[in-house]
């Protein structure tokens, strides 16, 4: 008897594809995931309607890509091992969000015509664009997989980046509601938190930001991760000019917008800028819920929470790492301290219903408390230590968290302002402020 090999029916597509998939929405964010494992940095997502059934999509990202031999070996073989077997990113060593291999077949859920272009460097340190398109309607049940040919060529390339972009087109049915969108959008905000890290054995991650088109939604999102800045109950600015004068400047739910100048001049912290979102634990407290759902926000501050430091555009570990509490936040949660710094006292003392002495207790966690301060050039006093992790302690470290916590306790002081249900009138005391 001879022996005898499995072969495969192109119904095993729509079994992967539009059947193990339940929606466009969840077929669009397992793509997402494969620019997110291929190391890009930037990810470029437009959902254009069509006049005739759903959107066009465009998937586009500046990670690793793939050579011909990547395509054939990864993309055009079913069921692959590779994200198994490699359960981190070559380059970052980020850790694989996708590992069932459906992400390719999930376009079939979002269009019946796929076109991949992508260009992946090879072993000679040039580059190769490969582009395949494919008709998944000549998948019909019924033919073997593997007689069904998706025509492409590929070219060297002299110059040029890495990369790959997903065109899908040939919706028959149009999927894409509010919701929907919104979950497509909530599940892109976790990935864009990735502000970058440094992994060992690794080349340093420097995050992961989308950009968002969807002109059926009115709506174009140039920069996902400051969008989730905002969406919590407040953000933060601190701005610190030449001349040293800090103003800080707070955008929050049931206030609106709030600046205060801080009470001494810091001109070692001159050129400073800093951007901290405050997610509130309470989810009616946040003011967009549609960049956020109660899950996601508590999956981004376990892995993201924490205000980061750049110095001079590059990250300064470990500040804002998990368990860093360089504003020494948690400590003084944890020892209950209430009672404001001196140069807040009499601020707050202005506040009728505000007591200067318990007015910390409604501060959140470290890690509710998501951003970046970026320290420029003109800042004086600061050198790194000699194994680059950390600022040798000094007068303008110091200067540093004394100004960005005093944002931070001010902030509180306003939260508790706003969720106390005091009178609007008492707000009008703070004008100065």
């Amino acid at each position: 008897m001879p022996e005898l090999v499995f072969t495969v029916d192109s119904a095993l597509l729509s079994e992967i594809g539009e059947k193990l998939v339940e929606s466009a929405h969840i077929a669009l964010v397992e793509l997402v995931k494969n620019a997110y494992d291929a190391d890009a940095q930037q990810l470029i997502v437009k959902i254009n309607p069509q006049a005739k059934g759903g959107p066009e999509i465009h998937v586009i990202d500046d990670g690793s890509g793939m050579t011909l031999q990547d395509v054939q070996r990864y993309w055009m073989k079913i069921a692959t091992t590779n994200k198994k077997r490699n359960d981190v990113s070559a380059r970052y060593g980020r850790p694989r969000t996708g590992s069932k291999g459906i992400g390719r077949f999930s376009c079939r859920r979002l269009g019946t015509h796929l076109r991949l272009l992508t260009v992946g460097a090879v072993e000679d340190h040039g580059l190769e664009e490969t582009e395949v398109t494919f008709n998944w309607s000549r998948f019909q049940p019924g033919t073997d997989i593997s007689t069904v040919t998706c025509p492409g060529h590929t070219k060297r390339l002299s110059e040029g980046k890495t990369g790959t972009t997903l065109i899908i087109s040939g919706s028959l049915t149009d999927e894409w509601r509010k919701r929907g969108y919104d979950f497509v959008k909530r599940q892109l905000a976790v990935l864009a938190a990735n502000r970058g890290a440094k992994r060992r054995g690794f080349d340093e991650d420097p995050g992961f930001n989308v950009r968002l088109e969807a002109p059926g939604f009115h709506e174009s999102i140039s920069n996902l991760r400051e969008a989730l800045l905002i969406a919590g109950w407040g953000d933060l600015t601190v701005k610190v000019g030449s001349d040293g004068t800090a103003i800080c400047t707070l955008n929050a739910l049931k206030l609106g917008t709030k600046t205060v100048k801080y009470p001494q001049a810091v001109p070692n912290l001159a050129g400073l800028t800093a951007k901290i979102g405050i997610m509130p634990a309470q989810w009616v407290e946040m003011r967009n819920r549609e960049i956020l759902s109660q899950g996601s926000r508590r999956d981004i501050l376990d892995q993201w929470g924490g205000v980061y430091i750049r110095y001079k555009g590059f990250r300064v570990y470990p500040y804002g790492d998990p368990g860093n509490d360089w504003l020494n936040i948690d400590r003084d949660r944890g020892i209950r301290k209430a009672s404001l710094s001196e140069l807040l006292q009499p601020f707050a003392a202005r506040l009728q219903g505000v007591n200067p002495t318990r007015a910390l207790l409604s501060m959140f966690s470290a890690e509710s408390y998501i951003g970046d301060v970026e320290i420029d050039h003109r800042a004086s006093g600061f050198e790194m230590k000699a194994s680059r992790e950390g600022f040798v302690a000094g007068s303008a470290v110091e200067s540093l968290r004394e100004l960005v916590r005093f944002a931070i306790d001010w902030s509180t002081i306003y939260y508790d302002v706003a969720f106390l249900a005091l009178s609007v009138n008492f707000l009008q005391l703070t004008s100065g402020w």
